[in-house]
């Protein structure tokens, strides 16, 4: 699905890996099955792919980008939100003004923002685009999320990139999210 689309297919498998591990760990807070699975897939595969395109800043060309393709796969209400999350990956949140995001339904606009949430930490985890990061495990003690990663070497830049992208997430769901590099 996005390798023909992306420039950098490593970061996008590696963002794919990490939002999946994230969304597995973290099931007891969004509740969501394997449809927001594969969702969250998909737009982790494809949030990157407005680089290529060289037009808007990047998340709206990824937006933009998804919604003018075909995907057999998916319908067209799913190809909607793939398009929301890729695009909330970075800078604004969503927002009731931002045009496709108020098309989707309130039901499909809360797992909108659970999944960009997950989305933009796992982005921030490969920050370097080294993929630094082996393993993550997401726990929940109270209203903490603590973020455990492995890496391969140390990367600071990675650590601090899912630290600065940990907002949406903490607004969507009450907790505190926390990262450490073990």
């Amino acid at each position: 699905m996005a390798g023909a689309m992306n420039e950098e297919p490593e970061h996008a498998s590696q963002v794919r890996a990490i939002a999946l591990a994230l969304f597995d760990d973290t099931a007891e807070l969004h509740g969501g099955g394997p449809a927001e699975r594969r969702l969250l897939e998909a737009a982790a595969l494809l949030h990157d792919i407005g680089h290529s395109m060289r037009r808007k800043p990047h998340h709206k060309a990824s937006r933009d980008g998804i919604l003018e393709a075909e995907f057999e796969e998916f319908a067209e209400r799913e190809q909607h939100m793939i398009a929301c999350v890729a695009r909330y990956h970075r800078k604004a949140h969503p927002k009731p003004e931002h045009r496709i995001y108020r098309g989707l339904a309130p039901a499909d606009q809360t797992i909108v923002r659970e999944l960009a949430g997950l989305l933009r930490i796992a982005d921030g985890l490969d920050r370097a685009h080294e993929a630094s990061v082996t393993w993550v495990k997401a726990q929940l003690r109270g209203d903490v999320l603590r973020i455990a990663v492995t890496q391969r070497f140390p990367c600071e830049e990675d650590v601090w990139g899912g630290m600065r992208k940990r907002q949406l997430f903490e607004q969507t769901f009450g907790v505190t999210v926390e990262i450490e590099a073990e």
